[in-house]
């Protein structure tokens, strides 16, 4: 959908995102529409797994010691597959995820043995792989899955604009790029009512993409373009556009569904931009839904900023708690004008947060006794599975032993039942509309709060991003993968409840983003390097301290001088990024 960009050295491409408010509540089409898109992704990945498996076929019958080793490694898979679903269940019984409790290290125990003796056959069919390959016609293949995938993609076979549709193949393409680097799994998604409409600007009679800013607003007249602004308001405090755009329908003017929007120009677009392409987003929030627009730009490229190479920003990215707060990051200068500074989460923004905890901990534990209850009762009387609700149903007769009941899933179950009483038995009906009664109002409030307090959060880490951008000094940060910070299912940690909190609440992924987009849009530079003993290092002698456990404070074994840790690592960082930047070692961007 976007344009090859050809002119690299006097443009660059930016995003916007604006907030939209619905002028009632869009039609039904509207919303099928959506389903459409969700269906058409379905369709793809379900072409995906159907193209693997005929791939897979190809081998086996193209190598027949290839199939019997393929069906061992299968057979591994499967048994580590239930080996994971056991130490979930083990979990569930310790009522901790530290690799140290006794169930959960057996668990351990059993994994390892199976992963050892995946490993073994993996090797062992690697190269009767390459041979079985080499025997297959992978362009007959190829050729055959693109044709599906471009008939799937096809208008007449979905039902969906063009523009929308390419935009679902290219993230289709996308994720499965990213899932043979990753060994990752494509997932069918199931529809919530959520998903994107996606707009094309380009004049008429012109091949390239991208149309000015004013060429957008037609005012209040008839017109084909499926996106237009048909006024203006600068009576509040932020700008309005009232926008019209086409969400469905087919090749008949007739048939079309349009809708408006105010639009909230809180950032206007440069002069001299051009449009390239959008989409209207639709999200979810609760059991309420909310619209944002977002507009690819391309903007002439403004003189890139030149900074003094003996200074520069040393960020030492982390969470710590301290008192009532969480220190979200330490950032020390080489300029010694510039105090050290620790990037603490307002108070404010804390409890907020704590109390989306704790309200996701009441509803947590509310629908897990509500599922014990209703469970039982819910499998004693089946439903069939042509029922329209089928699938909700067994989300909440048939998960596994060994988790429990979401209140997501209670709280779409309760809604259901107020317009189907017959959609569960009585008394299991009976038990979720008094669980509902008595939990919904918490419910609206957790997801309220939560969407307040994760925007609140947003803007904090733009307004320090923007505030260090403004020192106009190079800028450095750690080679580090945030995902070590993210809660895994499957991974193990001792981390008690309240520190896992810790991470959610200060968000490091958050915070760095915020400063890599501050200072590409400054064109302030920045660099990153690698963490190895950034801590650990003395900042004074460049002594490393070994022994370094996590202490706050620590003292240099060689020169005696004492260090805060996080500060010490900032000045580390700052160090080696001024190496990096003045090319003493390979610059990384």
């Amino acid at each position: 959908m976007v344009s090859r960009q050809t002119d690299k050295d006097k443009t660059e491409v930016r995003v916007y995102k604006y907030g939209l408010i619905p002028v009632g509540y869009p039609p039904e089409e509207t919303i099928s529409e959506l389903w459409r898109a969700n269906n058409l992704w379905n369709t793809l990945v379900g072409l995906h797994y159907k193209h693997r498996e005929k791939y897979e076929e190809a081998r086996c019958e193209a190598h027949l010691l290839y199939g019997e080793v393929a069906e061992r490694l299968a057979a591994i898979d499967e048994k580590i597959e239930q080996a994971y679903d056991d130490k979930r269940t083990a979990r569930m019984k310790a009522g901790t995820r530290d690799a140290a409790d006794p169930l959960i290290k057996e668990a351990n125990a059993v994994i390892k043995a199976l992963k050892d003796k995946r490993k073994t056959i993996y090797e062992e069919l690697k190269p009767i792989r390459i041979e079985a390959d080499k025997r297959v016609d992978r362009s007959v293949l190829n050729s055959a899955f693109t044709k599906d995938i471009n008939e799937a993609t096809q208008s007449k076979n979905n039902g969906l604009y063009n523009t929308t549709a390419n935009e679902v193949k290219r993230y289709f393409e996308t994720a499965r790029d990213r899932s043979f680097k990753t060994n990752s799994k494509l997932r069918f998604h199931r529809f919530d009512g959520t998903g994107f409409y996606a707009f094309r600007f380009r004049r008429k009679d012109n091949k390239v993409d991208g149309v000015s800013f004013e060429e957008l607003f037609q005012g209040n007249k008839e017109t084909d373009q499926r996106f237009t602004f048909i006024g203006r308001d600068e009576s509040r405090k932020k700008t309005r556009l009232r926008l019209r755009a086409t969400l469905a329908g087919g090749a008949r003017k007739a048939s079309k569904i349009k809708h408006e929007f105010d639009l909230i120009y809180h950032r206007p677009i440069p002069d001299g931009s051009k449009i390239q392409n959008g989409k209207i987003m639709r999200t979810r929030i609760g059991d309420r839904f909310k619209y944002h627009l977002v507009l690819t730009i391309k903007q002439p490229k403004s003189e890139p900023l030149i900074v003094p190479k003996d200074v520069a920003l040393g960020i030492d990215i982390g969470f710590r708690r301290i008192k009532d707060s969480i220190q979200v990051a330490s950032i020390t200068s080489s300029d010694p004008s510039l105090p050290s500074q620790n990037v603490m989460a307002p108070n404010k923004m804390i409890a907020g947060m704590e109390r989306v905890i704790e309200l996701q901990s009441i509803l947590d534990d509310a629908a897990s006794e509500l599922g014990k209850l209703t469970k039982p009762i819910l499998n004693d009387n089946p439903q069939l599975e042509d029922h329209k609700r089928f699938g909700l149903w067994k989300a909440m007769a048939r998960y596994p032993n060994n988790v429990t009941l979401s209140f997501e899933t209670a709280y779409k179950v309760a809604r259901w039942l107020q317009s189907e009483a017959d959609f569960i038995p009585p008394k299991a009906a009976k038990l979720v509309l008094e669980w509902w009664s008595a939990y919904s109002r918490r419910y609206r409030e957790l997801h309220n709060l939560r969407a307040k307090q994760l925007l609140h959060r947003k803007h904090f880490y733009r307004q320090v991003a923007s505030d260090l951008v403004a020192h106009r000094q190079l800028i450095v940060l750690e080679e580090i993968n945030l995902s070590v910070f993210a809660e895994v299912k499957d991974r193990d940690n001792n981390l008690s409840d309240k520190a896992r909190a810790q991470r959610f609440l200060a968000a490091p992924s958050e915070f760095r983003d915020a400063i890599c987009n501050a200072a590409q849009r400054e064109k302030v530079p920045f660099v990153t390097v690698p963490p190895q003993y950034t801590s650990k290092m003395c900042s004074s002698c460049s002594v490393i301290n070994r022994e370094l456990d996590s202490q706050k404070k620590w003292e240099c074994p060689s020169c005696g001088v004492t260090h805060d840790r996080d500060e010490n690592a900032a000045r580390n960082i700052a160090k080696l990024g001024q190496k990096y930047f003045s090319g003493e070692k390979k610059k990384k961007k």
